[in-house]
């Protein structure tokens, strides 16, 4: 089941791990918790194979090639992405459209 994260930048690295859908970590996401650290947070929306998982942003420099590489080394786990901090968007003037 999904749910809406409400995601801090500030304090979080969020890393997003698409998985096979053949794969164990598929039915038992909390398989890509391979660091103490590393907390699951669910699947993007409504996509069975892409889960979001979090780091303290504080850890995150001393952390970063362990858990990459640990994640990578899962069988099963198709990609691996960190997920930078969205950006605003800028409005169009009235008279663009």
């Amino acid at each position: 089941m999904s749910t809406q994260l409400l995601q801090n930048y500030e304090e979080n690295i969020y890393l997003t791990v698409t998985v096979s859908p053949t794969s164990s970590v598929h039915e038992n996401p909390d398989g890509l918790a391979v660091h103490p650290l590393l907390k699951p947070l669910g699947r993007v929306g409504e996509l069975q194979d892409v889960q979001v998982l979090s780091v303290p942003r504080v850890n995150w420099p001393s952390v970063q090639g362990t858990v990459l590489d640990a994640l990578n080394a899962l069988p099963g786990v198709l990609r691996v992405d960190v997920q930078e901090k969205p950006r605003s968007r800028a409005k169009r003037g009235g008279d663009e459209l």
